[in-house]
């Protein structure tokens, strides 16, 4: 049964407070006083500790301090009528999961009580430069049930149960249609909340729900007709990395043809399917050899040998290999072990490179588009085609 701990100098307020929270089946223990509550919890030892900021002595920042002093692992919630923003900042920075503006209301409460609950395991706070799709996918791969809150010039919500996108909303909008407008925002802010059972509007799988939206996106903008390759390869014919590729006079048997002809396939279907895609290809990360290849840019095969070798030097260059060595015998596990790197994704100038190995790090599956692609539906196109292609890889 949840504990809670509740330190407020108003006994009135701190009384009532306390019928509420057993009225609804929680452990509560309550002080007037930050000396007494740190004495309280010598003893008791609470999930979520709900103080008050302002008091006749110490205040409620100086409690949050003195438990991350005493390494007290209880989730704090601070209650104000008057936390200006500094305190909020404070308050946040201390660990408290919610600054409840008093007067609140029960489900204010009950939501912030629910929320502190769902932050005992993992980590909280603000991380900059995240995208919703990329939210949405970790929720997905972890099967969450959560609430994220979209902020910005349109605000809107949306819901997640078990991983699934169940619902979303935006204004009047409800459904996919608020979900293909939230998606299209280029800015704004993320906050999650726990999530909680609500009237389904979203029916279909997360993985063709959000590639359907993405794709409907991506083609109403703007393409680029500049494209670049991350690695330098101007002087083409020159470049020693040409050379230093592994070289075979050995022609591929039939089955291997066959082979490659499937992966050629598979690449040109998700530069089909990916609006802004250039080219993609699959390299081996033994031997440096294209298994298989699709560009819609005219690339000569010395280009596409190239960026192969780029692509070797990336995964398996000898600063990688010496890196993976040292983290090896700082771990104590046999030198010959795997490889680390398993996705990398690059920006350029004009283009973005999506690569991701398969097989346990035996190839490496390279994806080059336009900067108008999303990103979130360039990695979800290279990971729908693993299944298809990993079976040919030698």
């Amino acid at each position: 049964m949840t504990a809670i701990l509740v330190v407020d100098d108003d006994n009135t307020f701190r009384s009532t407070l306390t019928r509420e929270l057993e009225a609804s089946g929680l452990v509560v223990r309550s002080v007037a006083s930050v000396s007494a509550a740190l004495d309280a919890l010598a003893e008791f030892r609470p999930e979520i500790v709900l103080t008050d900021l302002r008091m006749s002595e110490r205040d409620g920042i100086d409690l949050l301090v003195e438990m991350r002093k005493r390494a007290i692992d209880a989730r704090p919630i601070l209650m104000s009528a008057y936390a200006t923003a500094r305190d909020h900042e404070a308050a946040t920075d201390l660990g408290a999961v919610r600054v409840l503006n008093k007067p609140f209301t029960p489900t204010d409460l009950a939501e912030a009580i629910d929320q502190a609950l769902d932050c005992r395991v993992g980590f909280r706070g603000s991380v900059h430069g995240l995208s919703l799709v990329d939210l949405l996918q970790m929720f997905h791969y972890s099967k969450r049930t959560i609430t994220i809150e979209v902020g910005g010039e349109r605000p809107g919500r949306v819901h997640v149960t078990d991983g699934e996108v169940c619902h979303a909303k935006q204004g009047y909008l409800q459904g996919e249609e608020a979900l293909r407008s939230i998606l299209s925002s280029q800015s704004g802010s993320l906050q999650t909340r726990p999530g909680r059972e609500i009237t389904r509007t979203i029916t279909r799988r997360f993985d063709s729900l959000l590639l359907d939206l993405l794709r409907q996106l991506d083609e109403t903008s703007e393409p680029s007709d500049e494209i670049d390759i991350v690695f330098d390869i101007d002087d083409a014919p020159d470049n020693p990395r040409a050379t230093a590729l592994p070289t075979t006079t050995e022609q591929p048997n039939k089955k291997e043809e066959q082979a490659m002809g499937k992966i050629d396939d598979s690449c040109k279907e998700v530069v089909g399917k990916v609006d802004g895609a250039v080219a993609c290809g699959v390299v081996d990360l033994d031997t440096g050899m294209l298994l298989g290849i699709y560009n819609s840019a005219q690339y000569t095969q010395t280009l596409n040998e190239i960026v192969a070798g780029a692509t070797m030097d990336l995964f398996r260059g000898s600063s990688v290999g010496k890196v993976e060595q040292l983290v090896r015998q700082h771990r104590g596990i046999p030198e010959n072990g795997e490889s680390y790197f398993e996705e990398i994704h690059i920006s350029s100038r004009n283009n973005y490179h999506f690569m991701k190995t398969i097989r346990g790090g035996k190839a490496v599956i390279v994806l080059l588009t336009k900067k108008t692609t999303s990103i979130g539906m360039g990695w979800a196109q290279v990971k729908s085609i693993i299944p298809e292609i990993e079976p040919h890889v030698p």
